[in-house]
């Protein structure tokens, strides 16, 4: 039986390859910051998804990703927050001294020493290391004076183009696997630097996840992006577990049981039970329920159209119940939780009263066309807000 990420990767690398034979021509392409000229044609590229993204093989490929992503969780804990890999950023130099060294380390930065044994931590030229069966990008090395050498206030920078069509295609791929997934792939970012110990100079290194981010106008038509640099924003270290428990989440799932990514804190936060139930933003939601076109997913009410009621007879329901959650109290912190939560009509939410939803009504629930309050907002966000 196939599962969820299988059937992901397989409509991924036919839809890649469809893109790549009708948008891609034959040609030399110039890549910026780079003084060579990378010759591309159809015999080139065919290679090079062999490697890639090769066709029929969706099964073996979703195991090479889990794979890749169990072996970068398990360099998470020598990385460095944000805030620190950005001050480590700004204090690039030759030889880092002991007040830069304690200023990164306040911040919450890890300054580990070379280990010859992890390939992370060596100071070798190349820049990009690759995941198992070099099918997507697992970390990238990064030295003052590289390429477009800036990183926001936000954490983004942008990283070099390869010389070769075989890198050009895997950084198009990672953008357009990232999408397919629903989230953004991963990566870890780590740069080196010389530092004296007990008068001798040693080499250490301070890394940081990061994830592909603006990649919609580079698979957009990857005729005129195909040598685009990558760009790449500091995570927190938390981002690559939420990561890496959807992977493995869809990994473990059927084709019609759909996986979310989790919903930032702030988000869901921002979207409680309490802030629902207040005037606003409850007013929101149900106005962005009724111009899209939402109905009640209960059979109560023949599914009931919710531009035909008022916001007096829709409700708020809960997945798993207020009652439930009390039973078993780890649950209490999601009880509120935009993902716990879906619009109903008064007539089926009262026919409820403190147990679940049926299976009946949780299938509706979790259909495509219908969906939680987290649903929406990974929809929708900016027109629910805007309702």
């Amino acid at each position: 039986m196939v599962n969820r990420l299988e059937n992901i990767i397989k409509i991924s690398i036919n839809e890649f390859h469809k893109k790549i034979e009708s948008e891609i021509n034959d040609g030399v392409y110039n890549v910026a910051g780079r003084d060579k000229n990378i010759k591309i044609n159809k015999k080139i590229i065919q290679t090079a998804l062999k490697t890639i993204c090769p066709l029929n093989k969706e099964r073996i490929i979703a195991e090479d990703l889990i794979s890749h992503y169990r072996n970068l969780e398990s360099l998470i804990p020598y990385c460095s927050s944000p805030k620190s890999f950005r001050t480590a950023w700004g204090l690039r130099s030759e030889i880092l001294n002991k007040y830069d060294a304690n200023t990164i380390v306040n911040e919450g930065g890890q300054i580990i020493p070379e280990n010859k044994k992890m390939r992370l931590f060596q100071t070798v030229q190349q820049g990009v290391e690759l995941g198992i069966n070099q099918r997507l990008v697992s970390f990238v090395r990064h030295s003052e004076g590289n390429y477009e050498d800036e990183l926001d206030l936000e954490g983004r920078f942008t990283y070099q183009p390869p010389t070769d069509a075989t890198g050009m295609l895997r950084y198009r791929w990672c953008q357009f696997l990232s999408k397919s997934l629903g989230n953004d792939l991963i990566v870890i970012a780590v740069m080196w630097f010389k530092m004296v110990i007990n008068d001798i100079p040693k080499y250490v290194f301070v890394a940081a996840p990061a994830k592909i981010i603006e990649w919609e106008e580079d698979i957009q038509n990857l005729g005129s992006s195909i040598q685009n640099p990558l760009k790449l924003q500091i995570i927190e270290r938390q981002d690559v577990f939420n990561f890496i428990n959807l992977v493995q989440s869809s990994n473990q799932t059927k084709i019609e049981i759909k996986t979310r990514r989790e919903l930032p804190q702030s988000l869901s936060r921002e979207w409680s039970y309490d802030r629902l139930n207040a005037a606003k933003k409850g007013t929101q939601i149900k106005n962005w329920a009724r111009k899209v076109g939402k109905t009640c997913p209960g059979s109560l009410c023949n599914h009931t159209q919710f531009e035909k009621l008022p916001n007096k007879k829709i409700a708020f329901g809960h997945i798993v119940s207020q009652d439930w959650t009390r039973a078993f109290t780890f649950l209490l912190d999601k009880k509120d939780h935009p993902d716990n939560l879906y619009l109903t009509c008064n007539i089926c939410n009262s026919s409820l009263s403190n147990n679940f939803p049926d299976s009946d009504l949780r299938k509706e629930i979790m259909k495509e066309d219908r969906g939680t309050i987290g649903d929406w907002l990974r929809l929708d966000e900016s027109g629910i807000r805007h309702s």
